[in-house]
């Protein structure tokens, strides 16, 4: 269903489209919202309370999907997403509260973390139970994170040129994201719950509970896989733009409409064996390219491909794993743990004493590693 599959592009979108925000004005919001002397780096583990807190999430909006329905869950996520993104532009800086206002920007990161697990539990299962073209169907989803992406960084390039953009025009790029928010919430309550779901209500099934769903053994197997995915997707979304700097913002973007195409074909074809070949070759041509990129930033284009190519899969092959009445809260607590988990990567880099794109390669030859031996025990 076309609506179906709008409504959850958008709801990555925006997770993107944060995260991008929050990454290339790192430098901005650490003067804004915290104390003097402390660097961008804050910010990039400030945004760790946001990844740290999906599980949370996962958890309980994807129960609330397995038992008052999948498109509940999604309308109560993004609801409040869309509240915690313009809720941003309204925290006083930090020379006018003080520390109360890193406090509250922390405290937003959390709230935005906690619903967007809740949109992972849900989403991934709404867009794969409605539809019946599942590969491309979730792929196409999926790409919504690497649009996300590009629109922040076209937006933050066209609004930073505008007079006053660090005293108020900043404001203007959550307010967007909050408008997007209620779109895509107002898509979702104009769709019905899925087949699925509906089956499982009239059938008077028992749904299993978080319980039952944490005793799954898959789980732990995809969470070693969500690791992997998570150093590709960190190295590219994170730090390749630090790499680049301004200059080399254009490459960045160029990059993201590479991976576009990337994502579907992957999405359409994808095997397990395909994707334990894919993590070797992340693996042995990571540190090669990183060097390249820093010197050549065209290369940032082979980056982005071999770095989120893979994330096409994801969709049709997390949900395929779990029973429709406990999938909602297993596909959330899968990937959210997988995603939380994933912190390590960001302070193994951000503590290291190497240069940026060393550090970064090496953490994604390591992520590929992992890709490998997971999709081959899936």
């Amino acid at each position: 269903m076309i609506k179906a599959s709008f409504a959850q592009f958008l709801g990555y979108l925006l997770d993107a489209y944060d995260f991008t925000l929050i990454t290339i004005l790192s430098t901005f919001f650490a003067k804004l919202f915290f104390p003097p002397g402390m660097t961008f780096i804050n910010v990039i583990l400030s945004y760790g309370f946001t990844v740290a807190f999906r599980p949370l999430g996962g958890i309980i909006l994807g129960d609330i999907g397995d038992k008052l329905g999948r498109r509940t869950g999604l309308v109560l996520s993004m609801l409040f997403i869309s509240l915690f993104i313009v809720g941003t532009s309204f925290i006083p800086p930090f020379k006018v509260i003080g520390m109360a206002s890193m406090v509250l920007f922390v405290l937003i990161r959390i709230g935005i973390g906690v619903f967007t697990g809740g949109e992972y539990a849900n989403g991934y299962v709404f867009v794969e139970e409605w539809s019946k073209e599942k590969g491309i169907a979730g792929a196409f989803v999926q790409s919504g994170f690497g649009f996300g992406s590009l629109m922040a960084t076209l937006l933050i390039v066209i609004f930073s040129s505008i007079h006053g953009f660090y005293t108020y025009t900043w404001k203007y790029l959550f307010y967007i994201g909050g408008s997007l928010a209620v779109i895509a919430m107002w898509i979702r309550l104009g769709i019905g719950e899925t087949p699925t779901f509906k089956r499982i209500q009239s059938d008077g099934r028992q749904v299993g509970g978080i319980l039952t769903a944490m005793r799954q053994r898959v789980i732990l197997r995809l969470l070693f896989w969500f690791l992997g995915m998570m150093a590709l997707a960190l190295s590219f979304f994170q730090f390749v733009p630090l790499i680049l700097g301004p200059e080399g913002r254009i490459y960045y973007v160029l990059a993201m409409m590479f991976t576009l195409p990337s994502l579907l074909v992957l999405g359409k074809f994808h095997s397990k064996k395909l994707l334990s070949m894919w993590g070797v070759a992340v693996a042995v041509s990571s540190i090669p390219l990183f060097y390249a990129m820093s010197s050549f930033y065209a290369v940032a284009i082979a980056v982005g491909i071999i770095t989120q190519a893979p994330w096409g899969a994801m969709p049709s092959l997390v949900t395929s794993y779990f029973k429709p009445c406990i999938r909602s809260t297993s596909v959330g607590l899968s990937v959210s743990l997988g995603m939380a988990l994933s912190i390590w990567y960001t302070l193994a880099v951000s503590l290291s004493h190497m240069p940026l794109w060393l550090s970064s390669s090496v953490f994604l030859t390591v992520g590929g590693l992992l890709m490998t031996i997971s999709s081959l025990l899936l």
